[in-house]
């Protein structure tokens, strides 16, 4: 079974962020990740992560970032990404994603990457198209 769900982050009455996910039996798909731009930097991104992680203890989440190449022109974009996610308890997995808007690396908080339940995440979302 199919699960979407969102968290949107608000500090009092201040909009902060927003997490858009999809959820299979074993994995969160974490397709989309956005901080208010005028608060980066201030833990909110941080925040959306570990209501994530209280909400799925015992699924693991899973992202895709840009690959971090030095040839990219938003290179330095990519290295602060990923290592916002690593400080965040993601892990690296060797796993790329490509699609039609280019070639991404998947990220992970479990200790390893669960391949299958990934992929019927990405099934399900897709109603089997992807």
């Amino acid at each position: 079974m199919l699960f979407t769900g969102k968290n949107v982050l608000y500090d009092e009455d201040k909009f902060c962020g927003i997490a858009y996910y999809v959820i299979s039996d074993s994995t969160v798909y974490l397709t989309y990740l956005a901080v208010n731009k005028d608060l980066r930097g201030q833990g909110y991104g941080t925040k959306i992560l570990s209501l994530l992680e209280k909400q799925y203890p015992d699924q693991a989440i899973v992202i895709d970032i840009e690959p971090v190449v030095p040839t990219a022109k938003n290179y330095q974009q990519r290295v602060s990404r990923l290592k916002f996610y690593e400080r965040n308890g993601f892990y690296r997995t060797d796993q790329k994603l490509k699609d039609q808007d280019g070639e991404f690396e998947a990220l992970t908080t479990g200790k390893k990457f669960n391949k299958s339940g990934f992929v019927k995440a990405l099934k399900q979302m897709s109603f089997g198209f992807y």
